[in-house]
């Protein structure tokens, strides 16, 4: 005796009377918006995104082929680090135009 389940619970097989057709089971959902499950985006640090997926798997906002909504913000460890890098090359800056200013005088 061969048994076959989905993922979902639905039963794989044709002349069972309990059995339910994948179309059968696709008629429950709303023609207006399929519901696809949880958005499949993982962040940087693996957390999932809360939006519902679309066609595809993902969000409106994180499918492969949507258009960057909001521009990046500058980083803030990216702005410290470089104002750091700053004032600790500033002696050596400030002597190095020093010099290029005697030169060509």
């Amino acid at each position: 005796m061969e048994r076959g389940v989905r993922v979902n619970g639905v039963p794989v097989g044709g002349g069972r009377a309990g059995a339910m057709s994948a179309s059968a089971v696709a008629s429950h959902v709303p023609s207006d918006r399929a519901d696809y499950g949880p958005c499949l985006y993982l962040g940087p640090a693996g957390q999932r995104c809360s939006r519902r997926a679309i066609e595809g798997g993902f969000c409106e906002q994180h499918r492969p082929d949507a258009k960057a909504l909001v521009t990046a913000a500058p980083n803030s460890r990216r702005l410290i680090a470089i104002l750091a890098a700053l004032v600790a090359l500033l002696p050596w800056l400030t002597d190095l135009i020093r010099e290029l200013i005697r030169f060509f005088r």
